[in-house]
């Protein structure tokens, strides 16, 4: 009986999910998803531009990212640790972007009703 409920605890115990930790230095799901419509917003913007002279929106690029780390104090390998950590968790990235999703939203409501206004 011992045997039976020895080999019952050990299936029950390995069947359980294993925990997904956050990585030190890796920025929780909140914070990469607001640097990650900053990101997409300034790639928008150099797509846009880059006709004009791509060297030009090259560096504006550059100027935009530097900006963004700054703005959210974090480094460019902290950053990208993160879309790394991300990319290999597809669940936390589509939630991830899901966000992204309703705040590009909500701002385009808002500033849909400015210009109503």
């Amino acid at each position: 009986m011992k045997i039976i409920l020895s080999i019952l605890s050990v299936l029950l115990l390995a069947c359980t999910a294993p925990k997904t930790e956050i990585l030190t230095g890796i920025l929780s799901e909140a914070e990469f998803a607001n640097m990650l419509k900053e990101v997409h917003l300034a790639e928008a913007a150099f797509e846009r531009t880059k006709s004009k002279g791509l060297k030009n929106a090259k560096n504006t690029l550059a100027n935009s990212y530097q900006s963004i780390y700054k703005k959210h104090d974090i480094s460019a390998s902290t950053f990208s640790k993160s879309l790394d950590y991300y990319a290999k968790n597809p669940e936390k990235l589509e939630e991830t972007y899901t966000d992204v999703l309703e705040q590009l939203t909500d701002e385009r409501s808002t500033l849909n009703q400015q210009e109503t206004n």
